[in-house]
């Protein structure tokens, strides 16, 4: 059986800036080979020598490993912020993966997430409440909610504090940053950038790619439920594992709150922030893109809220 370690390409985020489009455009790549689950989370909660064969099989099954491929990848956004154990830091570390870092303008990534949880029947609150309800707590696996999602929003913006460990632990040539706006303005040569950062060819063309774009649902509490059935563990999940084999569950558990949503969403859109939500933002910011400016050598002058 192959080593998890075969696994050498991370998109760790950040969240609702496009990791999903990302990753389902480098693997369009012939020579990449990205994972079936987009985030199969699998460093997160032990250490490599704790993972039974079959925990090990499971993950090797999100890959194609009957053709060889020089990158075999996945983009678990929860690597960004939840401490992987560090056991799984020097295991990653020894075989030297590469990390592609997708980020956002953070007002909007911020915004974005809130929409994305109110659109699924898990937000109640208003915008600047949800904010500073987890204001200072780190994002951590057991935070999960029932329905899969995790509701902070102000942490997860904080590039400057999550890259700056990337940077501490991983040499600057594993590392690239692109930003969200640019992929969304030009996925080709966006995408060949990557394709140079990892020694790939270029490809001379590409489809459009828009993946997990944030929608309304007409039902979004009913939407939420059904998202508890069928990606926690529960008694109805109990019930109907005695019916089905492992691989089915797998491969449609996913796709049935999918198919929901695709029938009830709307074409009705979330209001724009106001001016004075986006400077409130902008202050709760500042300092932490000062030290991504820091750190990195990023042209920022597309988030204009900052410039």
């Amino acid at each position: 059986m192959k080593s998890p370690t075969i696994v050498n390409l991370f998109i760790p985020g950040a969240a609702k800036s496009g990791t999903s489009s990302l990753h389902d455009l480098l693997n369009l790549h012939p020579e990449i080979c990205m994972s079936k689950n987009k985030e199969p989370h699998f460093w997160t909660n032990k250490s490599l020598s704790e993972n039974s064969q079959i925990e090990i099989s499971g993950y090797l099954e999100n890959f194609n490993l009957k053709e060889k491929h020089t990158y075999y990848g996945e983009s678990s956004t929860g690597y960004f912020y939840f401490p992987v154990l560090k056991e799984n830091i020097l295991s990653i570390k020894e075989y030297k993966p590469k990390f592609i870092f997708i980020l956002r303008n953070p007002i909007d990534r911020t915004y974005s997430h809130y929409c994305y949880v109110q659109s699924l029947g898990s937000e109640d609150d208003n915008f600047e409440d949800a904010i500073l309800k987890n204001y200072q707590k780190e994002p951590l696996p057991e935070d999960l909610l029932p329905e899969r999602i995790v509701k902070n929003y102000y942490q997860y913006s904080l590039y400057g504090k999550w890259i700056s460990k990337f940077y501490d632990t991983f040499d600057e040539n594993q590392i690239k940053i692109i930003l969200f706006e640019d992929l969304k303005e030009n996925q080709l040569q966006t995408l060949n950038e990557c394709f140079d950062f990892l020694n790939l060819s270029k490809l001379d063309e590409i489809p459009e790619i828009k993946s997990n774009v944030t929608v309304k649902t007409k039902f979004p509490k009913i939407y939420k439920n059904l998202r508890v059935l069928t990606l926690s563990k529960n008694k109805f999940r109990d019930v109907v594992k005695h019916f089905f084999p492992k691989k089915f569950r797998r491969k449609y558990k996913k796709n049935i709150s999918e198919v929901f949503l695709n029938l009830t969403k709307t074409n009705e859109r979330f209001p724009k922030l106001s001016k004075e939500q986006r400077e409130w933002l902008f202050q709760l910011y500042k300092e932490d893109i000062a030290l991504l400016k820091m750190r990195t050598d990023l042209d920022l002058k597309k988030w204009k809220d900052f410039n």
